[in-house]
């Protein structure tokens, strides 16, 4: 059987603890941001079926719902922007 890797050759790569829960909390902090975008995009959802439903009945508020839902999407936007700007959790510096 021929080999294909030559395990030799080269050192593995260093790894520590610091470095494995580094990643951890990084996975984490991504998997938290999903969960945190789906659940907004649920209420939204959820605001904009509210403003369908009661659009006969009340109308300016239909239109408030609907305006406070579309400013909200593009704050939203803006933000993941951001984020995604300066280099994901990386670069922001948030103290909880």
């Amino acid at each position: 059987m021929k080999q294909t890797d030559y395990f030799e050759r080269f050192d593995p790569p260093a790894l520590n603890e610091a470095m494995l829960r580094r990643e951890l909390e990084r996975r984490e902090a991504r998997r938290r941001t999903v969960l945190l975008a789906l659940a907004g995009a649920m209420l939204q959802i959820a605001a904009v079926l509210f403003a369908v439903l009661v659009r006969r009945q009340y109308p300016l508020l239909s239109l408030a719902v609907v305006c406070l839902a579309i400013l909200s999407t593009a704050a939203g936007v803006a933000a993941v922007i951001v984020y995604a700007q300066r280099g994901g959790i990386d670069g922001v510096c948030v103290e909880v």
